[in-house]
């Protein structure tokens, strides 16, 4: 059985328990309810906000673009904007 629980994101039931995978392709990223997230097994990619077009050259420095991306197919699972040395903003999904 699989359950929605983002545009991105799904939960698979499998023999092994749950996990929490890619909505495109199935990749599965980690065993959902387990104590590492999905975005720690994702593709980072991190770029300074100031040098992305069109934005202001009196942004901070520091504040970086983080897209994460799956392993297996490249789709973009999600992306946030964060100061450089913040840890990344999971999201907590029950149910």
């Amino acid at each position: 059985m699989t359950n929605r629980i983002s545009p991105t994101l799904v939960r698979r039931e499998t023999q092994d328990g749950s996990s929490v995978c890619c909505a495109e392709c199935g990749h599965e990223l980690t065993a959902a309810g387990s104590s590492s997230h999905w975005k720690d097994h994702a593709v980072l990619k991190s770029e300074p906000v100031a040098e992305l077009p069109g934005w202001s050259a009196s942004v901070h420095p520091d504040l970086v673009l983080r897209q994460f991306v799956c392993n297996g197919c490249g789709q973009l699972l999600d992306s946030e904007i964060a100061l450089s040395e913040d840890p990344f903003l999971y999201d907590v999904v029950d149910g």
